[in-house]
């Protein structure tokens, strides 16, 4: 009788030691941390690509052809020929400093007045109502790379639109014939001009 109650313990330990052990399981996969997935908010352009991405990450992730060169503390990734946007063809150019993406261009040189009003109002539908955009918030971005590229006074029907996780998008013309769209990171936007002795 007593090896019996002995066998009886143990099969109920055993039992409940597995079904413990069974839920214990079972809790790390259900508890167990998702993994790390950008919010569903978050800005990303073309194929996947996202602020603070590298060279190369950038180049693993966009199929056009690039040609790259520096500029004072920032490196530049321009499409090697026109790449397609929306309806029309531009040059594309990624914008790097200390080998982290920070801006993102289209150059559509030589646009015509319907091309710029059809692209307001496609960015529009993806980022909702446009503002009106500063011309030397744009010229103070683009001064950090090269000082020279755009005058204030051509910057023209600068409008913006802001991205949830902060992204700014700027649609503007830089000459009375050429326009683009500038997409400025969260990180950058926040601090466009140069505060030092202020």
């Amino acid at each position: 009788m007593k090896r019996l109650t002995a066998i009886a313990v143990a099969l109920v330990m055993l039992a409940a030691f597995t079904t413990a052990d069974a839920e214990g399981i079972g809790g790390w996969f259900q508890s167990a941390e998702p993994t790390a997935t950008p919010a569903p908010n978050s800005f990303r352009f073309r194929d996947g690509i996202r602020w603070g991405m590298n060279t190369q990450q950038v180049r693993a992730l966009e199929t056009s052809p690039m040609i790259e060169r520096s500029m004072q503390s920032w490196s530049i990734m321009k499409s090697d020929g026109k790449v397609v946007v929306s309806r029309f063809t531009a040059d594309m150019v990624f914008m790097f400093r200390e080998d982290r993406l920070l801006m993102i261009s289209y150059e559509f040189p030589q646009g015509n007045p319907d091309s710029f009003l059809y692209l307001a109002g496609a960015l529009s539908s993806l980022y909702g109502e446009k503002n009106d955009a500063d011309p030397m918030k744009i010229k103070a971005l683009m001064d950090g790379i090269n000082p020279n590229l755009y005058k204030a006074d051509m910057i023209t029907q600068a409008c913006g639109w802001s991205n949830a996780d902060g992204t700014t998008v700027y649609l503007f013309y830089f000459s009375q014939t050429d326009y683009a769209i500038l997409y400025v990171s969260p990180e950058l936007g926040s601090r466009i001009y140069q505060v030092n002795g202020l």
